[in-house]
């Protein structure tokens, strides 16, 4: 009898080591799990370890999200490319960009993309650059993202040296204090910017600019009215 029980005994320990082990197993497989996450579950002793389909969901997801970008890079800044100061800034960026993350600006490579409000083909319609017009842009450095977020000021240089690897540089920004005396700073020297670095005032910029546009469309109407001439004079022409 007591060789029975000291049997039942040894079963019952054995029984109930083989659980804690097994209980020990699963929780390390458990903790250890790489992503994606792992579904596990128990039957006949024996462990089985299937992937979810939450990557396959994941991925489908990405892919829907890259199609709706209104570009491939990560970010838009929209620059003077009149400003001296403006444009050291930009080619410095443009360089290390390149350098970095690819050969040639526009390529898939690279994170930034750079559009000139100086440029004759700037459109602000252009859901690209965010609705942002040449005397908004004139008034504040300003940046899109490629989900159409607009970003202005400060922060814009913060996300671009962020895709150059220097976005180290701005934490000190994230102090509050800090931060608040960056943004005063940089709305003060905004506010006299175009005359420091252009010698004149943003209100005559735009005057500026408004006129010339308005040359381009009469040049541009000229044009046209030159094409359609000379087809109306071929068309006029008795056929032979």
């Amino acid at each position: 009898t007591k060789q029975g029980n000291c049997s039942n005994t040894m079963r019952t320990f054995s029984v109930s080591l083989s659980s804690l082990t097994l209980g020990a197993a699963t929780r390390t497989i458990v903790a250890f799990a790489p992503s994606p996450p792992l579904a596990i579950s128990r039957s006949s002793n024996k462990l089985w370890v299937r992937t979810m389909t939450a990557a396959a969901t994941g991925t489908n997801s990405a892919s829907n999200s890259n199609s709706e970008r209104l570009f491939p890079q990560e970010l838009n800044i929209l620059y003077d490319s009149k400003c001296n100061v403006c444009k050291l800034e930009i080619d410095f960026l443009r360089r290390r960009d390149e350098r970095l993350n690819g050969s040639t600006e526009g390529t898939a490579t690279t994170r930034l993309k750079f559009t000139d409000l100086e440029s004759d083909s700037y459109n602000d319609r252009d859901p690209a650059n965010g609705g942002i017009d040449y005397e908004t842009g004139m008034k504040a450095m300003h940046a899109v993202t490629p989900d159409g977020k607009v970003v202005q000021g400060v922060p814009v240089f913060k996300l671009a040296y962020e895709q150059v690897k220097l976005g180290w540089l701005f934490r000190v920004a994230e102090i509050p204090v800090l931060s608040w005396l960056f943004d005063r700073a940089y709305d003060i020297f905004a506010a006299y910017r175009t005359i420091l670095t252009r010698g004149t005032t943003v209100p005559t910029l735009v005057e500026a600019y408004r006129e010339k546009q308005q040359l381009l469309k009469e040049q541009q109407a000229t044009e046209e009215c030159e094409t359609c001439s000379k087809e109306d004079t071929i068309d006029a022409k008795p056929q032979s």
